[in-house]
């Protein structure tokens, strides 16, 4: 039962792996031989990028909830009645944040395919290599980014460090009844990324419609 549940949760992985990577391959297709049909259409930029964006966004969102369920299902964590019961003592401020995390993860998978894309559009400029030189990209977007997100941190660190030394923050104040302030911060949180997305999406439809060379 123990090889049979790696089995499983490997299988798992490698399913969402897969459909990544496809998501990654058909806007990388876009930027090639495809790019000669689908880019003559009278389409903005944005909205193939918009139309590659949602469907990646869905399916890997789909793909993420198909894993935990079968991984439930593996676990037997469905099973019983705590489950269920589990559910009757959601409240009002449970769903808000549970909405924020949502608008998260969204921001986060849309991020991820839009640093792929990115990539791929920067190797778009170059006649040969392109796959070798989407990949060095890739790694090196995310360095950048990864340089961005300590700045950002240490800044927030000392900025916050006063405020937090006069408050009484707890994870009870975060998540507690009166979770107003868990709410706050992953509404920020969310807005940071959007931010983070919105300037890789620019600097993709830059790419796409000032440096594209299809050749």
């Amino acid at each position: 039962m123990a090889l049979l549940a790696l089995a499983s949760a490997v299988s798992l992985l490698v399913v969402l792996a897969i459909c990544f990577f496809i998501e990654i391959q058909q806007f990388y297709r876009l930027l090639g031989e495809r790019g000669y049909l689908m880019l003559a259409l009278p389409v903005p930029i944005w909205q193939h990028i918009a139309a590659k964006v949602i469907c990646g966004t869905v399916w890997t969102l789909f793909g993420m909830i198909f894993l935990t369920l079968c991984g439930m299902l593996t676990t037997d964590t469905v099973s019983g009645d705590g489950f269920a019961s589990d559910f009757s003592r959601v409240t009002a401020e449970d769903v808000a944040i549970w909405s924020a995390m949502l608008l998260i993860i969204l921001a986060l998978i849309a991020g991820a395919l839009l640093h792929a894309y990115l990539a791929c559009a920067f190797a778009a400029q170059f006649t040969q290599q392109r796959l070798l030189i989407s990949i060095a990209a890739y790694f090196v977007i995310g360095f950048i980014e990864q340089m961005a997100a300590l700045v950002t941190a240490v800044f927030v660190a000392f900025r916050g460090y006063k405020y937090l030394n006069n408050t009484s923050f707890s994870a009870a104040s975060f998540f507690g009844p009166d979770n107003t302030l868990g709410v706050i911060v992953l509404i920020a949180v969310f807005a940071l990324i959007a931010i983070v997305d919105a300037l890789l999406w620019a600097l993709t439809q830059w790419l796409m419609t000032k440096r594209l060379n299809l050749a």
